[in-house]
């Protein structure tokens, strides 16, 4: 997988048969997020026949993708688009394009070349980088464990959070995905049992 380099954005702008195809693309991490840029791009184009998406987030078994025509004949927009995602695995990234209507009808075909070629595009001038698969292990812990347990976490990743209660201690860890079940172990294993993990998440970094 790939994700870009930056959280962009980044902008394209194409001309066909008189209608403009405006792509912007940026790092997105959850719907949430895309939703506040497809707000910003929708408010910044007031004029504009349509707004059309798409965007992937995480990999594997919990890959997210969507996508939307927005009133342009069904599937010739947001696949398009989202199919310029996927054919390079780019993960964690949005893509709008805006159409502003020259007055000349493309025609199903040429409306899909026009959504995917503006797409891929944008994306050739996007730096992209490889992904990280990286596990974020929330690991609760009694307060007698609390010291000997940190000291080994911050050996085998980078220690987000730790949050003391008077119950005990919460470790938010990150390490390589595939280092996730080493961590399990020992955690259980410098712990007696008494220590263990209660959530795992995974990202793309």
């Amino acid at each position: 997988m790939l994700i870009m380099e930056s959280t962009g954005p980044v902008v394209v702008e194409t001309v066909i048969k008189k209608s403009r195809f405006i792509a912007t693309v940026v790092g997105v991490s959850s719907p949430e997020e895309f939703a506040d840029f497809h707000a910003e791009i929708v408010a910044g184009a007031p004029g504009a026949r349509h707004v059309c998406w798409a965007y992937t987030l995480g990999s594997g078994p919990q890959l997210v993708a969507r996508s939307s025509d927005d009133g342009e004949p069904g599937g010739t927009a947001g696949p398009p688009i989202l199919a310029a995602l996927q054919s390079r695995e780019v993960a964690n990234a949005a893509i709008t394009v805006v159409r502003y209507f020259g007055g000349v009808k493309l025609g199903a075909g040429g409306l899909i070349r026009a959504y995917g070629g503006s797409a891929n595009a944008v994306l050739d001038a996007t730096p992209l980088r490889a992904a990280i698969a990286t596990a974020v292990l929330t690991i609760e812990a009694p307060l007698d464990d609390a010291g000997r347990l940190e000291g080994a976490l911050h050996a085998l990743g980078t220690v987000r959070a730790v949050d003391y209660a008077p119950s005990g201690v919460c470790f938010v860890l990150e390490v390589p995905a595939d280092d996730e079940a080493l961590v399990g172990d020992r955690v259980l294993s410098l712990t007696s049992g008494a220590a263990t993990v209660v959530d795992v998440a995974h990202r793309l970094a």
